[in-house]
């Protein structure tokens, strides 16, 4: 059987032959799609000038909300794409994750103890960042967002213990700046 300019590709492969296991006939639903991949993508401009994707911030927050199950691979891409941006001293692409994380503070509440010790070690990495206050302060406004959002200690068994006497006195002194204002 030859394949006609006619009839579509959809309707028959390019085959030509009608089989049952035709992978060109299978439907694209089935094939398994990465959503939360795209939406971390669609969040961050294409230019530094530009700023967030407010709207796929929601969605992905959204995303999480509904499937649970994925925080911990969205928390992983976010984690790894933080301190590669840390490392590579792209504040803004670092100012965004960290964005990202307030949002899903605040509206996945119930899930928090599937991303609390991964927003730990990144809050504990900016308030390392000698050079940077500006990373130090927005890991206080972190911190501060964190602990505002406890829901009855829900986090508190799966969190390791952040111990808050590791802080330095700048670190006390800053923290104590941002709450005065």
């Amino acid at each position: 059987m030859t394949v006609s300019g006619v009839i579509s590709r959809k309707v028959l492969p390019a085959c030509g032959n009608l089989c049952f296991f035709c992978p060109s006939l299978r439907a694209r639903s089935r094939q398994p799609v990465k959503r939360y991949k795209r939406l971390i993508a669609d969040i961050f401009p294409r230019n530094q000038e530009e700023g967030p994707n407010d709207r796929k911030i929601g969605k992905l927050c959204d995303y999480a909300a509904k499937n649970p199950l994925r925080i911990p691979k969205i928390v992983t891409a976010l984690e790894q794409k933080c301190y590669k941006e840390l490392r590579n001293e792209n504040l803004h692409t670092t100012k965004i994750v960290m964005a990202i994380y307030k949002k899903l503070l605040s509206s996945c509440t119930e899930q928090m103890p599937l991303f609390a010790s991964s927003l730990i070690s990144i809050i504990h990495t900016l308030l390392d960042q000698q050079r940077q206050d500006e990373m130090r302060i927005i890991g206080c406004y972190l911190l501060f967002d964190f602990v505002n959002n406890q829901v009855g200690f829900t986090s508190a068994s799966t969190v390791p213990i952040f111990n808050f006497m590791d802080l330095t006195f700048q670190y006390d002194l800053l923290f104590l700046t941002i709450l005065l204002y």
